[in-house]
C-alpha cells in the first residue's frame, strides 16, 4: 500500500517536471499569455527567492529551505512506509506534500531557481506551480485529518513509537 502513495507523489512531481519543461522550453522569461481570460494565465517567472518570492537572491535562503525540504521529504518517506496509522487521508496528505517539496527541490538543485507559472488574473497573488499546488492541497488535507481524528496529532505519536 505505500508503494502507492509513493507512486501518487512521483506522479504529481512527473505533471510539474512537463508543465515546467513546456513553459520554460517555449517561452522567454516574463512572457504571458491568458489560459482563461480574466481568470488565469501562464507567466514564466524564475524565482530564485523561497515561498511568495521571499529572500529573493538569497543564496544562504536557498541552500536552508533546500536543506529543511530534503529532510522533511526523508522523514515523509519514513512515515508512508514505516508509520502504524493507516487512514488513506493521512496518506494522501504526506504523498502530495512529499510531491510538492520534490518537484521544487528538484527545480533549486538542477537550476537554482523554481520555475513557476499560473497567475490569477482577478485578484494580486503569488505566481505558482503544480508543486505548490500539491503542497498547499496536502497540507489542507493533513490539517483535515488531524481535525477529524479523536486525538489529533497525537495519533501519530502514537501509533508511529
Amino acid at each position: 500500500m505505500s508503494f502507492l502513495w509513493l507512486i501518487l507523489s512521483l506522479a504529481v512531481v512527473g505533471a510539474d517536471k512537463l508543465v515546467k519543461y513546456l513553459v520554460s522550453g517555449n517561452m522567454s522569461v516574463g512572457g504571458s499569455f491568458e489560459l482563461i481570460p480574466g481568470v488565469i494565465a501562464i507567466t514564466y517567472v524564475q524565482n530564485t527567492g523561497v515561498s511568495f518570492s521571499m529572500f529573493d537572491d538569497s543564496p544562504t535562503a536557498m541552500v536552508v529551505v533546500t536543506g529543511i525540504a530534503i529532510a522533511v521529504c526523508a522523514v515523509i518517506i519514513f512515515f508512508l512506509f514505516y508509520n502504524k496509522y493507516k487512514s488513506n487521508l493521512f496518506n494522501a496528505a504526506l504523498a502530495l506534500i512529499l510531491a510538492g517539496a520534490l518537484g521544487n527541490v528538484i527545480d533549486r538543485v538542477q537550476n537554482g531557481y523554481v520555475v513557476d507559472m499560473f497567475e490569477f488574473l482577478f485578484v494580486r497573488f503569488a505566481i505558482f506551480n503544480i508543486a505548490d499546488i500539491s503542497l498547499t492541497v496536502g497540507t489542507v488535507l493533513f490539517a483535515v485529518w488531524i481535525l477529524r481524528s479523536e486525538r489529533g496529532v497525537n495519533n501519530i505519536q502514537e501509533n508511529t513509537m
